[in-house]
């Protein structure tokens, strides 16, 4: 999933700049995860993907470029959900790394998805059928940090989907929820798998109801 394209624009003030955009997070609280243990409800899959306190960890290889992992306990429509992680720079120009916040889940082929790369491009993306369609893309992101932890906060509430990087509102488009009980959930990809390529760390994960 490459190209990019679309300048950030103005989110309202609920998602507004914080020093720690998780932080920020309102209303009922509907999931929590410090990974101190694995009774998260998630769906692991080793090696790719690990639960080792207090962390989790996404390692991908040369035959595995991308994973997700969704919470099977656990659901939400409109909420507002924040990851805090660590992604490798990338090893060479197409070694790319990106984690994302997958939402709207029915399964894994179906569901949206807001990313962040280490080359610092954030982009949302929509997973229908096992085909991916790009929705927006913007490069350069405002408040990415290329070294350290960054937080990744997505919004899905009023019929639009607003993105932020780190207390920097970042993206904002209008979508439809789909029906029924959706999951949410990490994904990691790297462009080109190398072996031993050191993993991608989620530290934490907050869905709220964000009203």
């Amino acid at each position: 999933m490459k190209g990019l394209f679309l300048a950030a624009v103005a989110l309202p003030a609920l998602m507004c700049a914080s020093a720690r955009a998780c932080e920020g997070q309102v209303g009922k609280t509907i999931y929590e995860d410090t990974f101190a243990d694995d009774s998260g409800g998630w769906d692991i899959s080793p090696p790719l993907t690990a639960i080792k306190p207090p962390s989790l960890l996404i390692t991908l290889n040369a035959n595995s470029t991308n994973v997700g992992s969704q919470v099977l306990t656990f659901h939400a429509n409109e909420a507002d959900y924040c990851l805090e992680g660590t992604i490798p720079k990338a090893l060479a120009p197409d070694t790319n790394f990106a984690l994302g916040v997958e939402f709207w889940a029915t399964d894994y082929r179906n569901f949206w998805l807001a990313m962040f790369g280490s080359d610092g491009t954030v982009s949302l993306w929509n997973q229908a059928n096992g085909v991916w369609t790009s929705i927006a893309k913007v490069l350069n992101a405002p408040g990415f940090k290329a070294d350290g932890s960054n937080a990744l906060r997505v919004t899905t509430l009023g019929g639009k989907i607003a993105i932020s990087l780190n207390g920097q509102p970042v993206k904002m488009v209008r979508a439809q929820i789909p029906e029924g009980e959706l999951r949410f959930g990490v994904y990691g990809q790297v462009d080109k798998g190398t072996d031993g390529a050191p993993p991608i760390v989620v530290s934490s994960y907050k869905v709220t109801s964000g009203q």
